[in-house]
Order: C-alpha cells, then structure tokens, then sequence
C-alpha cells in the first residue's frame, strides 16, 4: 500500500517540538527585548540629565556675556556718548568706550566681536576700531536690528560664510525707540565646543525658536534627517520630551528641552544601535539558552512521539491487511485512513440497516430532523441530499411550523394530538410537490416543514410561502376540521441554515399569543425591531387588582379584558408578554393570599392551592394560545376564585361594619368627617373601629377617606368643569394650595396637569 505514511508521526513530532518549543522562544524573545528597554531608558535618563547639564552651561556664558554688555551700556560713558556726533573733539570719549569695550570682554565669555553703533551720530566702535557709517561694508543688515520688536534678543546671522550667535541690545535699555545698539557676536564654533564638552554618545544640537540650527556638538545627522527631525519637533511642539524616529535609515531616541531664556530647544540625539549595543551580549546569552532547550526538548519530543505513534502505525498496518488499498483522497495520513475505513464500515451498516428494514422513510425523516436539529455536516449535505432524493438546487428555503389552535371544542381529545399531527404532516406532502419540500417531521408538538424553491426576490418568496400556508389552512380544516396556525422563517440561500429556520418558524408561533388563531405569522412581521422596555399596564392592573379587592365582578370583568389588551397592545417580545402575564397573576394571586390572611385561619380558603396545584395552574397559563383563553382561564381560574372569597368574608360581622364606614365615606366624603363622629352614629368606640377598619380594608379610616375623596378630584377633574379652588372647597379643604400640595404628593402632578394629561383642559 502506497501512503504517506508517517505523516501522523511526523506532525505528531512537529507539535510536540512546538509546544516545548515555542515557550522558550517567548521567554527568551520577551527576556531580550525587556532588557533593552530597560537599558534604552536608563541612557535616556542619562542623555536627559546630560543634555540639561549643556543647557544649562550654555545658559550659563549666554547669561554671563548678556549681563556683561548690560553693565556695559548701561554705563554713563556709554549712555551719554549716543547723544554725541562724530567728531574729533570728542575722540577721548571714543577712546574710553573702545577701552571699557575691551575690558568687559573676557576670555572666558568666548566673544568673537561687539559693536556699538551711534545711530543718531553715524559711528560706532568695534573691537577693532573707531569708524563712522561710511566705513562699514554691511551697514545695513547692522541697521535692520532696530527694527527687531525687542530690546534684548539673540539672532542668528545666515548670511556670513562663518555662522555666528548675536546678542542685540539697543541702548538706552528697556526703550524700543533706539538711540544707539549694542551687537555681540559668538561664533558657531565656540558654541558647539559648548555642547560638545560632556557628550559621550550621540549628537547635541541647539535650535532657535523658528527650529533653524544654531550649532552642533558633530556632523553625524545629514540635512534631510534635520529635516525630518525638525518636523517631527514642529508637530509635537512639546517643551520637554523623548520620542522615537528614523533619522537618515537609523532608528534614533531624540530628547528635547526648550529653553525659557531665550526659547532655544536643546535635542539630543542617540542612535538605538548605540544605546542596545550593551544589551546585545544579553541577546548572544539568551539565544544560546534558548538553543539549547530547543535541543533538549527536540529529542524529548522526538523518544516521546515513537512511543505514542507506535499503536497507530500497528493499526494502519492491520488495516492496509485487511482491506487493501485505500482511495488517493484517503491517503493523506494514517487516520485519514483509518477515518476512511471508519467511515465505509459505518456507510455499510447504514445501508444494510436501511435494506432490512425498509425503512427508508424514516431514515429521510430522520436526516430531516437532523437538519433541523442543526446535527448534520455541511461538507456531508450535499451527498446525502442525492442520497435521498431530495433537490440540490434550490436557490432558497424556508421553514413552516404548524401548530393546532385547540383541541376543547374540536371532536378530538388530548390524546389524539400526536395522531392529527402525523395527518397534517401526510397532508402537507401531498399539497406540496417533492421537488419543493423536504419530508414533514414532528417537533415539540408542531409539524415542521422545510420548503424551497428557485425564486429569486423577497416578494416572490413570501407570496409563495403565503399561497402554501393558506392552501394547508384550507385543506386542513375540510378534511380534520382543526384550526392551525402557521409560523414562517426568513427565506435563507443556505441549506445548512435549515435548523435556524426551524428555530425562526417556531418562534414566530410564540407571537400567536398576540395575534390570535388561525394565524399566519412570518418571523419578519411579528418579532419587533426594537424591544420596549416593558408591556406591563401598571395603571390597568392597580386598577383591577382594587376591583378585585372591592369584589367588583362586573368591574373586574372589564378591567380584566383592558389590561390584556394593553399588554398585547405594543409589538413586543412573546417573552415579554409572558413575563407581563406572569406578573399579573402573581399580582392577583398574592391579592387572594393576603385577603384569606387576614381571615380566620380556621376557614378554608378558596384561593390556597397546593404545590402541585400551583405548578400545574402555572404552567397552564404559559400554555395559554389566545387573548381569550388568557381571559378567560383568569377570570374564571384566578379571579372568580378570589372574589368568592372575598364575598364570603363581606358576610362577617367585621366586613359588615368597615362596609358601614366605607358607606358612610362615599355618602359624605364632602363635609368634616371624623372616626370619632362614625363610631358614635354607629354605637362603636373608635379605638374599636379603627384597627378594625384598617384590618379589613388594608388601609387607615383617614387614608381611605383622603385617597376617596383624592379619586372624586380625579373623576370631577376628568368629567366636570369644576374649578380647582371648588373641588378644594368642596372636599373640605380650608385652601385649594394645601389641596394642590397632597395631589402632587399623591399623583407626582398637580390638578391642573391631571386634566390636561386625561383629556379635558375646560377649567
């Protein structure tokens, strides 16, 4: 047999030297590069405590020769020689300005020249000689210093072959009209043995505040890696930083400071090259390491994988024995062969299976559930497809799920559901042509059929679907006399989306709680875009749940069916509405619990059940299908229940006499009413009727009389014209603020707001 073999082995061998392997690798990678960050900011903070150290000795001489030629300015001599004219009878005053000029410029302030031009007298004295205007080559660019905006600035000179520093200082000082201006000039050179002094590593350079290079400690960075720098420094325009950038090819760490002297910015600049080139012995070290335990774990890898391989190879043995030659396909690797040969028995059995039974329907339907069920591979769908017949080239499905309205006024019983499903099933076979449908099948007490087809636009797909379920409808009801409803998924391009479909069609008969029986629901129609926050009536089910307390049957009945309808009102999640059910039997239910407590616990209650009981009456309710089964199983199930109750307590002595009370509120709500006055028409002492009152009805003598006569403002604010001051007038209240004050406590609004929000704005 001609296979690849050991190609098991050798990625077998291959996964076990990447998972000793890669490790290492990572270790020693994340070692290496730790410790050159590590020593990248340790140069840094070096290079930063250097560069300050330049900035400030150049700082420093800068200071020195600005406050030098202030003192010399500021001298009387010099002051009041910029009045005088050129003349010979004032050459001893000449003499001794040259002389002092001289005096005040020493070795150590590196000063290549001073002059001090006369502008009103057209001569000045540099360190060379006396002269008048006419003598100087380059009198205008001295000139243009006046007009610089101010009185002390360093400039720079572009102009002359030897770039020079000059210190511009006009005389008198702090006067921006000159009489006279003071220049010093520095050569370059002199500044860059400055910076030059303590830089062991890398380039110091010193830019102006336009970013132009005034000097540098050497010539390692070219023009167009100065450029780029002085971008890069234009676009963070920090005073104070590090950052990284390619200079001339070369990865550089740059350090700026900007000085507040005189705005210059000071950058060092240090190749990375030159500041890992310590940790690259760490780097040598670290491979080494890392080599030898690849080394180690390659051989521990190599003894382990013969071990684990050797049952694998004595398997493909026996099998290449015993049936021979596999397909080419199957000669990747030994357990695509084995999975192969798997594969084929597994095959064999199937069809022998299917042979002796006969059953090849059921098998059909049994691919079909696993499609739905979301089971069934998709590089295997195809050939199992031919296998059993069904169409390949359907350019979209869907799915519909059928599901029995009810069975209590059917001639059916329970028992029959599974009986009738498998003849809504057989129907839909026979009303749908082979081509176009996969075999019906049963799932959670619904029938399921995927239907295709070769249409190609939405509107094609969903008139199809809908001609199909109201043709199922139809026959259905000739033939069992049943009403079904239908649920529809979204049209899908994909086969093996099938059990997404199943789950839309299902879901979309959960909405059949909403719109009724009968139904036929697409998934797109009924599930809403966007979800409220709650379909909960709040307000409906307060009121019921008083009707209910009150006994109010006739009332109950109608709140009941509002409340329903207002939670089935918005297009919501069926979960929601479920949830909202829920609510409101939990609502009425503790309504039940609470009245029987406060009966005598000797009487049996009408509305306590069993666990049991309980559970089977709960999961009654989620089985509910429409609007009026939900009405009804409430209404008679829940709250018939209850109000029984209640009727039965009302018979009481107790009921009678908090029934007397209530009467007595609602006859004369209207005038000063006190416990005290109804105690005595009644014979009763009020330390008797009020805990008694409170008892029965949940709620003190005074609350129930101020939320009574709070309901009759709410109903005459609704449907009379009454004023505000005259209902506060009529309820007894001595001002229609304090009226106002308790019905926005009561209400979260005031009277004015309660009308207009309910409909009537007449005041």
């Amino acid at each position: 047999m001609k296979i690849r073999s050991g190609n098991y082995y050798t990625r077998l061998l291959m996964y076990s030297l990447l998972i000793g392997s890669i490790p290492v690798i990572i270790v020693g990678i994340i070692s290496y590069y730790k410790a050159s960050s590590i020593v990248q900011d340790k140069v840094n903070q070096s290079s930063m405590a250097t560069l300050q150290q330049t900035q400030l000795r150049v700082e420093q001489t800068l200071k020195t020769i600005d406050h030098s030629i202030t003192q010399y300015i500021s001298s009387p001599l010099v002051v009041n020689a910029m009045s005088l004219p050129y003349s010979a009878e004032h050459y001893q005053v000449y003499s001794e300005m040259y002389q002092n000029m001289v005096r005040s410029q020493t070795f150590e302030l590196t000063i290549n020249n001073m002059t001090v031009l006369n502008l009103k007298g057209q001569w000045g004295v540099d360190n060379n000689n006396i002269f008048t205007f006419d003598d100087v080559l380059n009198l205008d660019h001295l000139l243009g210093y006046e007009k610089l905006p101010s009185f002390s600035v360093w400039v720079t000179d572009e102009d002359k072959s030897s770039p020079s520093i000059s210190l511009v200082k006009k005389i008198p000082l702090n006067s921006l009209k000159a009489d006279g201006l003071a220049i010093v000039t520095i050569a370059e050179s002199q500044l860059a043995n400055l910076l030059a002094a303590d830089n062991q590593l890398g380039s110091i350079m010193v830019m102006d505040q336009d970013y132009q290079l005034l000097s540098r400690s050497d010539q390692k960075i070219q023009q167009s890696g100065l450029e780029q720098l002085v971008a890069e420094m234009q676009r963070q325009s920090e005073t104070e930083g590090q950052f990284n950038i390619e200079l001339d090819g070369d990865n550089t760490s740059v350090i700026i400071r900007k000085s507040s002297y005189n705005g210059w910015t000071y950058v060092s600049a240090i190749s990375i090259k030159d500041i890992t080139r310590d940790s690259r012995s760490i780097g040598w070290v670290t491979l080494f390491v890392c080599l030898l335990m690849v080394l180690i774990t390659g051989g521990l890898a190599w003894l382990g994988s013969r071990k684990f391989y050797r049952p694998v190879g004595k398997l493909v043995a026996t099998m290449a024995n015993r049936f021979g030659d596999p397909p080419d396909e199957a000669r990747t690797d030994e357990f695509t062969m084995i999975g192969y040969r798997l594969q084929s028995l597994l095959q064999t059995e199937s069809r022998l299976l299917a042979q002796l039974t006969g059953q090849v329907r059921e098998l059909k339907q049994f691919f079909v559930m696993k499609l739905i069920r979301g089971e069934q591979k998709e590089s295997q769908l195809s050939a199992r497809l031919k296998e059993y017949g069904y169409p390949t080239d359907w350019n979209w499905h869907a799915a519909l799920a059928i599901q029995i309205d009810a069975l209590e006024k059917s001639q059916y019983s329970e028992n029959d559901r599974d009986l009738l499903l498998f003849a809504i099933a057989n129907i839909v076979g026979e009303l749908i042509p082979p081509e176009e449908r996969l075999d019906p099948v049963l799932l959670e007490q619904s029938q399921i059929t995927v239907v295709g087809g070769a249409g190609s636009t939405e509107v094609e797909y969903k008139s199809r679907l809908f001609t199909v379920a109201e043709l199922i409808q139809t026959t259905v009801l000739q033939y069992l006399k049943l009403h079904i409803s239908i649920g529809i998924s979204r049209p899908q391009k994909r086969l093996a989306d099938i059990s997404e479909s199943a789950v839309q069609a299902l879901e979309a008969l959960r909405y059949k709680i909403r719109f009724g029986t009968e139904s036929v629901l697409f998934i797109d129609d009924v599930q809403p875009n966007d979800l409220v926050s709650s379909v909960f009536p709040h307000r409906a089910a307060k009121e019921l749940y008083d009707a209910v307390k009150l006994a109010e049957r006739t009332r109950a009945e109608e709140l009941l069916e509002h409340c329903i309808g207002l939670i089935f009102a918005e297009q919501a999640d069926w979960r929601q509405y479920r949830m909202a059910l829920v609510r409101l039997y939990t609502m009425l239910t503790e309504l039940g619990q609470s009245e029987t407590a406060a009966a005598d616990t000797k009487q049996d209650s009408a509305v306590e059940f069993p666990p049991e009981q309980e559970k089977q009456l709960f999961d009654r309710l989620l089985d509910l299908k429409s609007q009026e089964e939900i009405r009804l199983w409430f209404s008679d199930t829940v709250i018939a229940p209850i109000i029984c109750r209640l009727e039965q307590q009302s018979k009481s002595h107790a009921k009678k006499l908090s029934d007397q009370l209530t009467n007595m509120i609602h006859q004369n709500f209207d005038i000063e009413l006190t416990l005290e006055a109804c105690a005595k028409q009644l014979n009763y002492h009020p330390n008797h009727l009020g805990p008694l009152f409170s008892r029965e009805k949940g709620i003190s003598f005074s609350e129930y009389l101020q939320n009574y006569r709070l309901q009759m403002a709410k109903q005459w604010l609704i449907e009379t014209d009454m004023k505000i001051g005259d209902i506060a007038d009529r309820l007894t209240y001595t001002n229609p603020q304090n009226f106002i004050r308790f019905f926005r406590k009561m209400e979260n609004m005031t009277p004015g707001q309660y009308r207009k929000l309910h409909g009537n704005s007449k005041i």
